[in-house]
């Protein structure tokens, strides 16, 4: 089989907790320096986490963006702005957030 022009694209999204997305970032980063397109999902609050250090792998010439889909928190029950692990202060809106998580992952 030829090659039909193609690059191959990745798409990380990892689960919105730091300990989740530090080594999502290091893999996407990763890939990218092998060539591979990579684009990191994430939401706007935790968009700033990874800006950073994309832009500065985008500044050594490598093919890695970052994409911000809205994470509906307040339709699941929770506070606006709960998009991370670190803003869900109890069992219940835990159970809200792994919810709304997997929904959101099933979409993409």
């Amino acid at each position: 089989m030829g090659n039909l022009g193609h690059q191959v694209h990745i798409f990380f999204f990892p689960f919105l907790s730091h300990g989740h997305m530090i080594p999502s970032v290091d893999m996407a980063k990763l890939f990218a320096s092998r060539g591979v397109r990579t684009t990191i999902i994430t939401t706007p609050l935790n968009a700033p986490f990874f800006s950073r250090t994309i832009q500065k792998t985008k500044d050594l010439g490598f093919d890695i963006d970052i994409q911000t889909i809205k994470f509906p928190a307040a339709e699941a029950g929770l506070p606006e702005g709960c998009e991370n692990t670190e803003a869900v202060l109890t069992n219940e809106m835990t159970k809200k957030f792994y919810r709304c998580h997997n929904l959101t992952s099933r979409t993409l």
